[in-house]
């Protein structure tokens, strides 16, 4: 009953503070951050980068979770000053959902993408959530394959998730240890 009204409660927005600090990924320097609201206008550009010039999410999107009542954390990487990479996550009762995460393709499997799962996994763990669970492209065989790898199971087919192609999704769900 404690666990539940623990989860529950972390629910509402507890601003826990992530310090900033660099870590070794492949043997490359990244400076591991929390986003901010002036990091918008690259994360868009990384966007676009990432997706084939398209948009996943707008300003307003990230304005909201950035300025969400939930407990959240949301991470940049950069490398030499540029961030190469982001994830996002929100608690919500005994859940982490991981809302969005991008790796620049220059700096794809190299390990960053475990790195950042890791981080939002912990976070998760604090915030006393029995699950981590995201949605991810039928089509996107490497994160597929890495989420697997990271212990994550494919719960369900959600037919047309994504309006850019009406591309099916995958809902997969981890079990926080």
């Amino acid at each position: 009953m404690l666990k539940r009204f623990r989860s529950a409660f972390s629910t509402f927005h507890h601003k826990e503070h992530y310090v900033t600090h660099e870590q070794e990924i492949a043997d490359k320097k990244y400076t591991i951050r929390e986003m901010s609201t002036e990091d918008i206008k690259e994360l868009l550009q990384l966007e676009r980068t990432v997706y084939a010039g398209e948009l996943p999410w707008t300003r307003s999107a990230f304005l909201a979770e950035l300025y969400s009542r939930y407990a959240h954390l949301y991470l940049c990487v950069l490398y030499q000053n540029k961030i190469i990479g982001f994830i996002g996550s929100r608690a919500s009762l005994d859940d982490l959902h991981i809302t969005h995460i991008a790796i620049h393709p220059d700096f794809q499997k190299k390990g960053i993408g475990s790195f950042l799962l890791k981080e939002v996994e912990a976070f998760g763990y604090r915030q006393h959530c029995q699950t981590i669970s995201l949605e991810v492209r039928i089509s996107n065989i490497d994160a597929k394959r890495l989420y697997r790898k990271l212990g994550y199971e494919a719960i369900k087919r959600m037919a047309n998730y994504y309006r850019i192609g009406n591309e099916d999704a995958l809902y997969m769900v981890k079990r926080v240890k």
